[in-house]
């Protein structure tokens, strides 16, 4: 069963897991506007779960402690980059998903 964004109301805490809807909603921006920033780099890109006969199968989730990341990285709150050592920092988000 997939929680409905306005099932969320009424948590303590969000998923560590989110839908696009949940997502958008958790950075406070629409979805069509959530589309728009993540591609072009303000957020992370999302993590294919549940894909097993095809690369496009299974659903797009969005880790909510990454989104919290970056968002503490775009506000100066966090001074370090996601970039990790497999990437050899030539892309922020490259290597996590």
């Amino acid at each position: 069963m997939i929680a409905k964004v306005s099932d969320l109301a009424g948590l303590p805490y969000w998923p560590r897991l989110l839908s696009r809807d949940q997502a958008a909603r958790y950075v406070g921006v629409s979805p069509g506007q959530f589309d728009r920033e993540v591609a072009d780099g303000h957020w992370p890109p999302p993590e294919r779960r549940g894909a097993v006969l095809s690369a496009r199968a299974g659903r797009l989730l969005w880790d909510r402690l990454l989104l919290d990341k970056r968002q503490d990285e775009r506000s100066g709150l966090q001074q370090d980059s996601i970039a990790d050592n497999r990437t050899g920092g030539a892309s922020e988000w490259a290597g996590w998903n």
